[in-house]
């Protein structure tokens, strides 16, 4: 969402919205990264694929996705983090909530993926959908945001599902919104090739895959760094961006094993750090 609609829609008066102010911030940032996408698939495409292929991926059927109550038989799966590396503060029933909620978004986003790719899957299998990250933040940054944000991953995609409000209301997981990209690399691409930076007037928010025996990782920009989190091959970290002043600032970041040794990324880290809050 750009910065002025943002203000636009924080300030104004007389704004009537029919839709939580949540999925308006999803959709903003689903139109963003479906115009990068576009056109990273059509490089690619006339690289790799035919024109009957592509063609062909347009007949797929419809989707197949049950967005009833999530089921009681998913397979154990490793714990749920927040973007700091420890154990969430979101509840197994508000995880559960989020997650039938976010599938209708992403639930889109995975079948125009799929026809623009037909080597990526375009039906999501709710079953195989699982929380990595969920954390809930109140009064957060400069202009004091309530935050309720996770991260559900499901092989090729990442399903981003936020809830947000402003002054004493804190979002529901009822009223929570979710998109869905690609985290499985294109043809002839590395991994950090799917990473992403989100920027708001009140935070910044990085995602980036990262080879399976990555434990740590560092993000940087504007000539400070950030500890952020790993969980299930998906780095993240979520800060304040009060201070950050130029949105053009490179941004990089370095993941290591266990042994501390560099296994993806880019060194030296500066370091200067950014605070969470």
């Amino acid at each position: 969402m750009s910065t002025d609609l943002e203000d636009a829609l924080r300030t104004s008066g007389d704004l009537t919205l029919d839709r939580p102010l949540a999925e308006i911030r999803v959709r903003g940032d689903r139109l963003r990264r479906r115009r990068t996408s576009l056109l990273v698939v059509a490089i690619t495409a006339a690289c790799v694929l035919t024109a009957g292929a592509v063609l062909a991926g347009f007949g797929r059927g419809p989707l197949a996705v049950d967005v009833s109550p999530a089921d009681q038989s998913a397979p154990a799966r490793p714990e749920v983090l927040t973007w700091t590396g420890k154990p969430t503060n979101v509840t197994d029933a508000e995880l559960a909530t989020m997650k039938r909620r976010c599938l209708i978004g992403a639930a889109q986003d995975v079948s125009d993926t799929g026809r623009m790719d037909p080597s990526m899957p375009d039906t999501l299998d709710p079953d195989q959908v699982y929380p990595i990250f969920a954390e809930r933040r109140n009064d957060f940054g400069p202009e004091h945001d309530n935050e309720l944000r996770a991260y559900f991953l499901t092989g090729d995609y990442l399903i981003d599902c936020r809830g947000y409000t402003t002054g004493s209301s804190l979002p529901r997981a009822e009223d929570v919104a979710g998109m869905a990209d690609r985290v499985t690399p294109f043809p002839g691409m590395g991994l950090s090739e799917n990473s992403s930076t989100a920027w708001t007037t009140n935070w910044l928010d990085f995602m980036s895959p990262v080879p399976a025996e990555a434990v740590s990782v560092k993000f940087f920009i504007g000539g400070k760094h950030v500890d952020g989190a790993v969980n299930n091959g998906i780095a993240v970290a979520w800060f304040s961006a009060e201070d950050v002043k130029k949105r053009q600032d490179s941004v990089g970041y370095a993941a290591y094993d266990a042994a501390g040794k560099l296994v993806a990324g880019t060194t030296p880290v500066p370091s200067g750090t950014w605070p969470i809050f």
